[in-house]
C-alpha cells in the first residue's frame, strides 16, 4: 500500500511516537488529580516542547485544530466585531465565523490590509492551503496587525512540522495547530499557542484538578481553557513527534522539497490537469471526463494507492479555482520517489485503459 494522503493525517507513525504512546499506558493516575505526579510532569514536558517549537508564551492542549479555532473565535469575538479572513480557508475557520455572527470580510490575501476597518478585531487565516499547498507570507500582516492592536490568528494545520514557525518573529498572536499531521502525533491531539495576554472565553467548562471551589474556570492559562481529563497518549505522541522533527528538521525539509520537485515534474509530463504549483508537496489533479472519485477508487482498488478526493473542506478555495472535486496527492518525508514512480505508472495505465 502507498499512502499519499499525508495532509489528512500522517502515516506511518514514527517508531518513537508508538513507543511514547505505549509508555504512557504504564503511568498510573490522572494528571493534576493523583498523588503520582509522573503524568503531570510529562504534560509539562510536552508543553515546554511545544512552547520552544513555536516560540510562544502559553500552550493549551485540546482535541486539535478545529476545537482550537472554535475556542478562539467564539472566545474572543462578538457579533459587533469585524473579522477578516480569506477564500483559502478550511471550514474549521469559516463555519465558526458564520456561526458567531460577526461581520466577516472574506477576501484575497493581498487585500487584507486595505480591508481593515475601525472595528476590526481579528485577522484569521491559514498559513498554508490544504488544497493548493501554497504558503502565505504572514510577517507583513503580523507587523501591521500588531501596530494596530488587531489579533492575528493563524491556522497552522498544514504548515506545522513542514516549515519553521516563530510566533514572536512573525507577530502571530494565536496559533492553532493539529498534532496528527506534520507533527507526527496521534489523531485527537492539538492545541492553541498564545503570545501575550488575551482573555479567551472558554468553550468548555469543568474540572481542572485545581481551584475546585471556584464557580468559574481558573483565570490562568492553561487551566482556563483545559476542562476535563487531557488526552495523555496523544500528548505523549505529540511530544515524541516534535522531538523527532526538531532533531531532523532540515533533513525533513530537504526531503520534502526534493519530493515536491520530482513529483511536480513527473506529473507535468502526463496528459492530465495539474491545477497547482505548490510550496509543500500537495498536488491536485484531474483526468478529462473522469470523475475525481472514480479516479481515486481505481487508484486504491487496482494499485493500492491512497489519495483523497472531493472539495477538501475548503469550498471557497474550490470555487476560486472553478472546480467542484479534485484528487489530492499529498506527500511527506515518509514517502519516496519510488512510490511516486508507481503513482505515475498507474496514472499512465488508467489514461491508456480509459482512452483519455
Amino acid at each position: 500500500m502507498i499512502y499519499f494522503d499525508q495532509s489528512a493525517t500522517s502515516y506511518p507513525k514514527l517508531d518513537c511516537v508508538k513507543e511514547a504512546v505505549q509508555a504512557s499506558f504504564q503511568i498510573p493516575g490522572n494528571a493534576n488529580r493523583s498523588i503520582n505526579i509522573d503524568m503531570s510532569r510529562n504534560i509539562h514536558k510536552a508543553r515546554r516542547s511545544v512552547q520552544s517549537f513555536f516560540n510562544c508564551d502559553h500552550v493549551i492542549f485540546n482535541s486539535g485544530c478545529t476545537e482550537s479555532l472554535n475556542t478562539v473565535i467564539f472566545g474572543l469575538c462578538k457579533p459587533e466585531d469585524h473579522v477578516i479572513t480569506t477564500y483559502a480557508e478550511h471550514n474549521s475557520v469559516l463555519r465558526p465565523l458564520y456561526a458567531s455572527k460577526v461581520n466577516v470580510s472574506i477576501i484575497e490575501h493581498e487585500k487584507i490590509l486595505e480591508s481593515i476597518q475601525e472595528n476590526t478585531k481579528m485577522i484569521v487565516l491559514s498559513q498554508c492551503s490544504n488544497v493548493t499547498g501554497e504558503i502565505y507570507p504572514l510577517k507583513k500582516i503580523g507587523k501591521y496587525a500588531k501596530e494596530h492592536n488587531i489579533i492575528l490568528v493563524v491556522d497552522a494545520a498544514q504548515s506545522a512540522g513542514h516549515i519553521p514557525i516563530d510566533m514572536k518573529e512573525e507577530n502571530i498572536d494565536i496559533l492553532c495547530f493539529s498534532g496528527h499531521k506534520g507533527l507526527q502525533g496521534l489523531s485527537g491531539i492539538g492545541g492553541i499557542c498564545i503570545n501575550g495576554e488575551f482573555d479567551i472565553k472558554p468553550l468548555k467548562y469543568g474540572g481542572t484538578g485545581m481551584d475546585s471551589y471556584n464557580e468559574n474556570m481558573p483565570i490562568s492559562y492553561p487551566e482556563h481553557l483545559e476542562a476535563g481529563t487531557l488526552n495523555m497518549p496523544g500528548i505523549e505522541s505529540l511530544r515524541a513527534g516534535i522531538q523527532y522533527i526538531s532533531n531532523h528538521f532540515q533533513e525533513i525539509q530537504d526531503k520534502e522539497h526534493e519530493l515536491l520537485e520530482y513529483t511536480y515534474h513527473q506529473l507535468k509530463k502526463l496528459p492530465i490537469s495539474l491545477y497547482n504549483e505548490p510550496d509543500i508537496p500537495i498536488f491536485i489533479i484531474g483526468i478529462k471526463n473522469m470523475d475525481a472519485s472514480k479516479l481515486s477508487d481505481i487508484l486504491y482498488s487496482k494499485y493500492h494507492i491512497i489519495v483523497r478526493t472531493g472539495a477538501h473542506c475548503a469550498p471557497l478555495m474550490m470555487k476560486h479555482l472553478g472546480l467542484e472535486s479534485v484528487v489530492r496527492i499529498s506527500l511527506s518525508h515518509m514517502n519516496t520517489k519510488e512510490e511516486v514512480d508507481v503513482l505515475i505508472q498507474a496514472l499512465k495505465e488508467i489514461i491508456e485503459e480509459y482512452d483519455y
